[in-house]
């Protein structure tokens, strides 16, 4: 990590996957050790797109008078889903111009990047494939475009899977970004005193732990990622993944950790929007099909 956590920031919007999503960015920021805040977006009216934006107040504009009034429901929603341990209250943010919010992805990433430290922690729509790639969804833009770590929770999350950390899983390649994710992985073991497993893929064979059939490419890897997680006093364990595809290979690892309560932290490569909708990303597969948050890092 080039540095250190100092916000945790989570979008609310009363959802489901949002609340879940509270419940975990007030873990990590108890875990952390850091400040969180609540973030909501007012968003666009398409019906008002033609409306005098000096007419726009609270007082004059009922609309927007009531937008308002949902914000405040929906913070005060949020507070309900804070983990009981958070040891100050969150600060609320309320997100709105002139003309309403157009873009709410720009307006978060815009809102991130102006805190340094910024850690991201999103609910995620359930889109297929297809609706993903036509329309678009918001943490599928916080991900591809953030310079701050982001973290997903998966939309199927209960408020009860997202307070739990009980295992951290790392895949590595050896690479820059990688190691970026590798170090905030070893911050957060430490934090909450779990283990953390490093996950290599290599996608012809079989399992196995590193060290008894491995090869060269993976025993560098685990070397340059030991060095980045630094002690984990729960211990680290470098297992090889062979025979799937990398993104399924790191998914069954988590599964196989799911009694645990995991957590994926990983790198994210440098794919623009179009190459990942056409080619795969392996940042977003795990993230649509890991049962636990996953934490990317650019």
């Amino acid at each position: 990590m080039d540095e250190q956590i100092s916000l945790v920031t989570v979008p609310v919007d009363g959802s489901p996957s949002a609340q879940a999503a509270v419940r975990h960015a007030s873990l990590l920021a108890r875990l952390l050790e850091t400040p969180l805040q609540l973030l909501h977006v007012m968003p666009l009216n398409p019906a008002e797109l033609s409306d005098i934006p000096a007419n726009r107040q609270a007082e004059a504009d009922h609309d927007r008078a009531r937008r308002q009034d949902i914000a405040a429901e929906t913070f005060a929603r949020a507070r309900q889903a804070l983990d009981p341990g958070l040891a100050q209250p969150p600060t609320e943010v309320l997100l709105e111009d002139a003309s309403f919010i157009r873009h709410p992805d720009r307006a978060i990433l815009e809102h991130a990047a102006r805190h340094d430290g910024c850690l991201l922690v999103l609910g995620a729509r359930q889109l297929s494939d297809v609706g993903k790639f036509m329309q678009g969804s918001i943490s599928n833009e916080v991900v591809h475009r953030a310079r701050c770590p982001v973290t997903i929770v998966h939309a199927a999350a209960g408020l009860s899977d997202a307070a739990r950390l009980g295992q951290v899983l790392v895949p590595v390649d050896g690479s820059v970004h990688c190691l970026k994710a590798t170090a905030l992985a070893g911050e957060l073991a430490r934090r909450a005193d779990v283990p953390v497993e490093l996950v290599f893929c290599r996608p012809d064979g079989r399992s196995a732990v590193a060290g008894s059939t491995d090869d060269g490419p993976s025993e560098e890897a685990f070397r340059r990622a030991r060095e980045a997680l630094g002690e984990v006093p729960r211990g680290i364990e470098a297992v090889v993944s062979e025979g799937k595809r990398v993104p399924e290979a790191i998914v069954a690892r988590a599964r196989h950790h799911a009694e645990a309560a995991p957590m994926v932290i990983m790198g994210r490569r440098g794919l623009g929007k179009w190459q990942s909708s056409l080619l795969g990303s392996v940042s977003h597969r795990v993230i649509d099909l890991a049962p636990c948050p996953v934490t990317v890092v650019a």
